[in-house]
């Protein structure tokens, strides 16, 4: 994973420094517009002096290190520093990286930055189970909400049945005592008439 590693700390180290687009390059080359070409004050050193194990080590360490590799790429020049990254995104490719659907895949799920190294792994695990267990309490939570919200309406459903039920009691014992009042005149209507 140290490729998925040196892949992000260049793109990182490019990124923040803010290079001309290739494109606006072509337009200022086309219109005769050239970069200031201000060599870097940085030491010639001949490569075939150097044992290629010690190259290698100190390249590996240069490049898993964003902030070593941001600096040392700032102490080029702006012409030097686009021949750079020129340079860089040819040499990408070789890398031996996983497709870019499981990049996107691993970035999306968490596990990228932990491969990088930029997340420490027990931290990214104890995350993980805290999203999980606030997932796990908040569903609880609203399953909680859910039932309160049924009881309290339970009893005002009760409490509206046990009016509607009064009115038609009252109904009833109005009708019952307006019967009642009309079979009292009825009947003395028939007294009187008999």
């Amino acid at each position: 994973m140290e490729a998925l590693k040196v892949k992000n700390n260049i793109d990182q180290a490019i990124d923040a420094l803010s290079l001309p687009s290739a494109e606006l390059l072509e337009e200022m080359q086309a219109l005769g517009i050239e970069l200031p070409d201000k060599p870097s004050v940085s030491k010639k050193v001949d490569l075939t002096t150097i044992n290629s194990t010690v190259l290698t080590t100190h390249l590996t360490e240069l490049f898993l290190d964003k902030n070593k590799l941001l600096k040392t790429f700032s102490e080029f020049s702006l012409s030097e520093q686009v021949a750079l990254r020129a340079f860089l995104y040819n040499l990408i490719p070789m890398l031996h990286l996983p497709p870019a659907s499981i990049i996107e895949k691993m970035q999306q799920e968490g596990v990228f930055d932990v491969l990088i190294g930029e997340q420490d792994k027990a931290q990214a695990v104890k995350d993980k189970i805290a999203a999980l267990n606030a997932e796990k309490e908040q569903n609880k939570l609203n399953a909680v909400k859910e039932r309160l919200a049924k009881l309290s309406d339970t009893p005002k459903q009760c409490a509206d049945e046990l009016k509607i039920a009064r009115v038609k009691s009252n109904l009833n014992k109005a009708t019952s005592q307006t019967q009642t009042a009309e079979l009292i005149d009825i009947k003395s209507k028939i007294a009187q008439l008999g």
